[in-house]
């Protein structure tokens, strides 16, 4: 009896090993089996959309887009007073902005005692 326990418990665990885990084969041109393998597709898991902004957080109010429309709507007019090309296409940045007034004007030369 002790020694049918033993015998028991292997048999249970070869034959839950083998039921675990079906393999499908199919036959290939030339004659032989081979494994069937099935691809298994993954799951997509959606994200939230997040929204990225600057500043204190949250949406701009709808003043400050119009504020920020009013200042670009100005910036470009001036450009066009001054007889300076804007296209569609042209990005307004600080960047831009810094370097026009880095510009260096002609000094007058003046006689020294």
């Amino acid at each position: 009896m002790t020694d049918l326990l033993p015998r028991l418990l292997v048999l249970l665990l070869v034959w839950a090993c083998v039921s675990a885990s079906p393999m499908l084969y199919k036959l290939n041109p030339e004659e032989k089996y081979e494994a069937d393998l099935v691809p298994v597709s993954s799951t997509v898991i959606p994200l939230t959309v997040l929204e990225v902004s600057y500043g204190a957080g949250g949406k701009p109010s709808e003043e400050y887009k119009a504020a920020y429309l009013r200042k670009l709507r100005k910036q470009v007019l001036q450009r066009t007073e001054k007889g300076e090309d804007v296209g569609e296409d042209v990005l307004i940045t600080v960047k831009t902005q810094n370097l026009e007034k880095a510009k260096v004007k002609a000094v007058r030369a003046t006689q020294a005692d």
